[in-house]
């Protein structure tokens, strides 16, 4: 056994000294930023489109490759727009506003192509259209951090680029217009008012306007809840305090426990669903409804098939496809999911959708799979980590198609190859816009049994 050495000194990283240089990039890389060449070595470049020549700064250096960021385009390429943002290259929230919408989606759609053939999978010949709305104002949810200096001066914004330090966000044009608005007001009350106790304010735009839940560690002052209570009467923005560990556990400004609910339509499958402040929802409401359709469309079942939606969430695809007249039976690991999966089933008197408690990967699929009785398709929705150990165990089943939502193109890649050994042909694939202006990549693949 390998004995610890106290006197072994850590492994130190390469001396690194920034240095300037122009260089004309070649490629892109699956996160929007340019690749180019420095002495042999790869060099990732934020700012920069293929073809352009820029002057950089190197902001980090590896033995095999480097980090720059753009300082000034010497000659730009034709996709080239301008930022509308101000914030646009200290802000972390977006990295492609430089790019054209439509350079955008062709470099998401690249990537995702790119990710399935190191993996060895092969792309359908052709892509699906990719399912795009408004670039900018489509933001319905957004987590502002606070932070206030040793002069007591207050920062309300999104982390920089790289970097833990705050941007004071002076506008947002991603948001959706009901809460940009809401920044100033929110940073000024903050000032007045020094509530160091205030860490995060998360803004909300539902059906029914705006909300704003505060998060904090110690009791707020009364007169400064008094007068948080006047401003949103006034801006007409619902306001809960979070001063719990326990996210779901929220109080008004007089310190009355509450427990809210905010509600999005799907107008086409005539539902209203209803979630917490603190639930998963998708933050882009518009591209969530395409993207419903585009999943009912490409499962295309009949009255009275079974429909499996792994990873839930309140029901956003388990609910419509239930709609639609299938059996859907929505998996969820989180408990107060699948709650909230139950009583929006029940307030839209859907009979035929029917909401589980289930982690897959902890659970075999095989039982699940014999509570429920034959399936005919399987959905599945997972967080970035993707959802190797369920796609192991559905390449072992007789199951015929697979939906495969991602919001991440490398674990995609990885499971899509499980699915493809297992005796799956991915048939067809598409890019969605849920997350414009941001290197962030939404996709979905239908898998059907050769």
């Amino acid at each position: 056994m390998k004995r610890h050495n106290p006197k072994r000194r850590p492994r130190r990283a390469p001396s690194f000294t920034p240095r300037e240089l122009e260089i004309t990039p070649q490629g892109t890389s699956h996160d929007g930023r340019a690749i180019g060449k420095m002495d042999g070595k790869t060099v990732f470049i934020a700012g920069a489109l293929a073809g352009e020549t820029v002057r950089v700064r190197l902001t980090a250096e590896q033995s095999r490759f480097a980090e720059a960021r753009t300082l000034e385009v010497i000659e730009s390429a034709p996709e080239r727009v301008s930022p509308r943002c101000k914030h646009f290259g200290v802000c972390g929230g977006c990295q492609l506003q430089f790019m054209s919408r439509e350079h955008q989606l062709a470099v998401k759609q690249q990537a995702v192509v790119d990710q399935l053939r190191r993996a060895q999978v092969e792309a359908p010949a052709q892509l699906a259209e990719p399912l795009a709305a408004s670039a900018y104002g489509y933001r319905a949810r957004a987590r502002l951090a606070v932070k206030f200096d040793r002069l007591g001066e207050v920062t309300l914004g999104f982390r920089q680029f790289r970097d833990k330090q705050l941007v004071d966000l002076h506008q947002c044009p991603i948001l959706q217009p009901a809460l940009e608005p809401l920044i100033a007001p929110l940073g000024r009350w903050l000032q007045e008012h020094q509530l160091q106790a205030v860490t995060h304010i998360d803004l909300a735009c539902d059906d029914q306007g705006a909300a704003c839940v505060l998060r904090h560690l110690r009791p707020l002052p009364e007169r400064a809840l008094n007068d948080l209570a006047e401003w949103a009467q006034s801006h007409q923005t619902r306001i809960w305090l979070q001063g719990d560990k326990d996210p779901h556990l929220l109080r008004d400004t007089q310190g009355s426990r509450v427990d809210p609910r905010l509600r999005f339509a799907l107008p086409e499958s005539q539902l209203s669903l209803a979630y917490h402040p603190s639930d998963f929802t998708q933050v882009n409401p518009v591209i969530n409804r395409q993207m419903i359709a585009q999943a009912l469309d490409w499962l295309a079942l009949e009255p009275g098939q079974v429909v499996v939606d792994c990873f839930c969430g309140i029901g956003n695809f388990t609910l419509p496809l239930a709609a639609g007249g299938a059996r859907a039976i929505g998996l969820e690991a989180v408990e107060s999911m699948v709650v909230r999966g139950r009583e929006n089933a029940a307030a839209n008197r859907l009979e035929n959708a029917e909401f589980i408690a289930r982690d897959l990967t902890q659970v075999s699929l095989k039982q699940v799979l014999a509570q429920t009785g034959s399936v005919d398709a399987f959905l599945l929705d997972p967080p970035r980590a993707g959802a190797p150990q369920v796609c192991e165990q559905l390449a072992d089943t007789d199951l015929k198609r697979v939906l495969y939502v991602s919001c991440n193109p490398a674990t995609l890649a990885r499971d899509a190859k499980q699915l493809v050994d297992g005796g799956f042909a991915l048939t067809r694939l598409g890019v969605m816009e849920m997350f414009p202006q941001t290197s962030h990549i939404e996709t979905m693949a239908l898998f059907e049994r050769r």
